[in-house]
């Protein structure tokens, strides 16, 4: 083989590459690399990615009694102080009744009117008896009289024998006077059923009348004015800012209470798209409005209820279903030792924890290689 002299620039670039000796930094690059490469496929298999949902809520409490107004009435006098801490049977509101007032008057307009029929029925009574109608026709109260009278005079005519009638049929006197003892049985029949009718309904007015004076009697010994008392014993929440001759209706709430040692849930208010993502279990981070997290950290807790319908605000028009959570802890900590501790109303966000991947799936799912 014979040997080539060429020229320097005549040599190709990958022969030089090819003698050229790599430097260590080369190989510490490269083993970085690859170490890189292994260290961030462990921690994408180990790693979790957690996909959560975030929704505001409030805090409150799990044993919360509601006060209520037995009647509706008008507040006399204010015993309390929002934010208090108030004992089971404390005077918090007396009031001053209106359910008593308009019974009374519905009771007495019945007893007038009542009143007025027995009077007006013991008026057909004597137009019948003197066979004379004391009513007058086109009056509003006499009206309805005035016409029963006249059909009593009505049916009474009726029964009345046509003498000249029967003679012309042929009939003997002996034969007319049957027929008029006949029909004469039958007036007086229709005279003392009609005034039988009529006492009748006299004494079951009457009935009705000694109904009414008993009902006045126990009206009229009921409470003026009523209190309402604690049914708890904790700190109280008015509802709404009661003052002095404010009207308070039956049946409703006007104040709640909390035990100071209650037990608390957070209520969280989840976006109704995003509800079907949820599930009682769920674990829950929970961090307090107002309180910096990188101070106070969160609040671990679980999904325990999720209601089964929607919920609308009636004012803002937005729905929402409500979500409950009890946390591990009623109380948060900052890392100064600070301690806050949970009370009703506090406003919280919520992070829901629906699903939990590896980063090392997930990334294995978007390229198509794994599914679920």
């Amino acid at each position: 083989m014979s040997k080539q002299v060429k020229a320097f620039e005549e040599l190709k670039d990958s022969r030089l590459l090819y003698d050229k000796k790599i430097p260590e930094l080369g190989y510490i690059i490269i083993v970085a690399v690859i170490a890189l490469i292994i260290g961030v496929g462990i921690w994408s298999y180990l790693t979790p990615k957690i996909d959560i949902i975030k929704a505001s809520g409030t805090v409150q409490s799990i044993n919360k009694n509601y006060v209520m107004a037995p009647y509706s009435g008008k507040i006399v006098d204010i015993n309390i102080e929002e934010g208090v801490h108030v004992e089971k049977g404390d005077v918090l509101l007396t009031v001053k009744s209106t359910d008593f007032d308009l019974q009374a008057k519905q009771l007495e307009g019945k007893k007038d009117l009542y009143i007025e029929r027995i009077r007006q029925h013991k008026r057909l009574v004597d137009s019948i008896k003197d066979d004379a109608n004391y009513f007058v026709e086109g009056e509003e109260k006499d009206n309805l009289y005035y016409f029963q009278f006249e059909n009593y005079k009505s049916q009474i005519a009726q029964q009345k024998v046509n003498v000249g009638t029967y003679k012309s049929y042929g009939y003997t006197d002996a034969q007319i006077e049957t027929e008029i003892e006949k029909n004469q049985s039958k007036i007086t029949e229709i005279y003392y059923s009609t005034l039988k009718s009529i006492e009748d309904s006299i004494l079951q007015y009457q009935n009705e009348l000694t109904n009414i004076d008993i009902q006045l009697e126990a009206v009229g010994n009921g409470q003026e004015e009523y209190q309402v008392t604690a049914n708890a014993t904790g700190k109280i929440h008015m509802l709404a800012e009661y003052k002095e001759g404010m009207v308070v209706q039956a049946g409703s709430a006007v104040a709640n209470i909390a035990s100071e040692r209650d037990e608390y849930k957070v209520q969280a208010y989840v976006d109704s798209n995003s509800i079907a993502r949820i599930c009682v279990g769920d674990e829950v981070s929970i961090a307090v409005s107002g309180l910096a997290q990188n101070v106070y950290g969160t609040i671990s807790g679980k999904v325990v209820k999720k209601d089964s319908d929607i919920t609308t605000d009636s004012e803002s028009g937005n729905s929402f279903f409500k979500v409950d959570i009890v946390p591990d802890n009623t109380y948060i900590i900052s890392k100064k030792g600070y301690k806050v501790n949970f009370s009703n109303g506090m406003p919280i966000e919520a992070r829901i924890q629906y699903d939990k991947v590896t980063y090392f799936d997930y990334v294995m799912e978007s390229l198509g290689i794994l599914s679920r």
